[in-house]
């Protein structure tokens, strides 16, 4: 098995370097998501060269691609590069509507997303329906030549200046459980809409969320994506690809690394550098090797993309990828002492405060995309086969 990229993704690669190290700036760095005006032109850019469409067909905007790999690549870049990712549009809604949507959808959609014209809001979670989506409440009523949805969602990072909506809805009271959601597209602007926004205290990456409340809200008909009560199963194939497109090796390489550098240089208790520390080099040389499992998890994710939707690898690339954000920063905050845990502004902070914003955010990386304990479930069954319960054993009286 050959684990190295092709002449053709390594001269893709190479492009897609350049235009980075040419494009990212400081107003375009910091987060994956595609919320300032630096940060839309700096897409755009990407959508004027091709790059958001390869690989899917041109009758709906898309571009040929000299290799399966390409989209993958360009993400892993974008990611290394601390700028905005294209795994959410491209990865996730462009991917099931061309699965699963109708011939209008495509015509609709697809174009737009692949040349940066709006952006979309994922719209799933409720207060009592987070990582168990089937009990979703937000209910659309049919009315005929269109749905009325009422209702409300919460934890919607990009509500406040998403052009759509990408949303699952209950409709139907009487089929039972994950056979009564439907996915649908909502415009941002519809009458009936209310956003209250929700702040996490102490993150960069993204400061604000919301809930967003449905009053009698319509959607057309034609904004259904695909056929009534089985967007619980497009959503769940949407959230496969969302496990690796999001979740990228880029994350944990740019950690490994930032710390790495940050470790040859410091002095342990101002005698020696910290590498002749036997303790501090056996943790990063473990880290260094679990670093190196995500990559090769990624990469077997995009070739098993390349034939079919990667369930049980992305979820492995999920859970690997949220606990390796965890123990990175917990053995930088080990290695940096005290100094680790001051933020970005205070004149003590080790590495400007990065790590401490990096741990901030790790909560939210176990969350994203279905829970890690979701992701080991998935595992559980259907790779290795156990069952979906367990009962305790039954000790006969002797």
């Amino acid at each position: 098995m050959n684990f190295e990229w092709s002449e053709a993704e390594k001269a893709y690669r190479s492009e897609v370097v350049a235009f980075l190290e040419e494009h990212v700036t400081e107003e375009v760095r910091g987060s994956w998501l595609v919320d300032t005006p630096a940060r839309i032109e700096f897409v755009s850019k990407m959508a004027a060269k091709g790059w958001l469409g390869q690989g899917f067909p041109e009758k709906y905007g898309g571009t040929p691609s000299t290799t399966p790999f390409a989209q993958y690549i360009l993400n892993v870049e974008l990611d290394r590069f601390n700028a905005p990712i294209v795994g959410k549009n491209v990865g996730t809604i462009a991917r099931t509507i061309l699965h699963v949507g109708s011939e209008s959808l495509k015509l609709d959609f697809l174009p737009k997303i692949f040349n940066n014209e709006g952006q979309w809001a994922l719209t799933y979670s409720e207060p009592s329906a987070g990582t168990d989506l089937g009990n979703i409440s937000t209910f659309a009523e049919n009315k005929g030549d269109h749905l009325e949805v009422n209702g409300m969602k919460h934890y919607i990072t990009s509500a406040h200046f998403c052009d759509w909506y990408w949303m699952v809805v209950k409709t139907s009271h009487e089929l039972p459980k994950h056979k009564n959601l439907s996915l649908i597209i909502v415009d941002a602007n519809s009458p009936g809409i209310s956003i209250a926004p929700m702040y996490c205290v102490g993150t960069t990456t993204a400061e604000r969320t919301n809930q967003v409340f449905f009053d009698r809200v319509k959607v057309p008909n034609s904004r259904i994506v695909g056929e009534l009560n089985q967007g619980f199963y497009y959503m769940m194939q949407a959230i496969d690809y969302e496990r690796f497109a999001i979740i990228a090796a880029a994350q944990h390489n740019r950690r490994f690394h930032k710390i790495l550098e940050y470790f040859k240089e410091v002095d342990f208790a101002g005698e020696r550098p910290l590498t002749d520390d036997p303790v501090s080099r056996s943790q990063m040389a473990r880290l260094a090797s679990r670093v190196e499992v995500g990559n090769m998890l990624e990469r077997l994710c995009m070739c098993i993309a390349a034939e079919r939707v990667p369930s049980v690898e992305a979820s492995m690339n999920k859970a690997w990828g949220a606990m390796m954000h965890d123990e990175t920063c917990s053995l930088a905050e080990n290695i940096l002492g005290p100094y680790g845990c001051l933020a970005k502004g205070s004149p003590y902070a080790a590495l400007q405060g990065y790590i401490m914003e990096e741990y901030l955010m790790a909560g939210h990386g176990r969350i994203a995309a279905g829970g890690v304990d979701t992701a080991k479930t998935i595992i559980a069954r259907r790779l290795l086969g156990l069952p979906n319960s367990f009962a305790p054993p039954v000790l006969s009286a002797r």
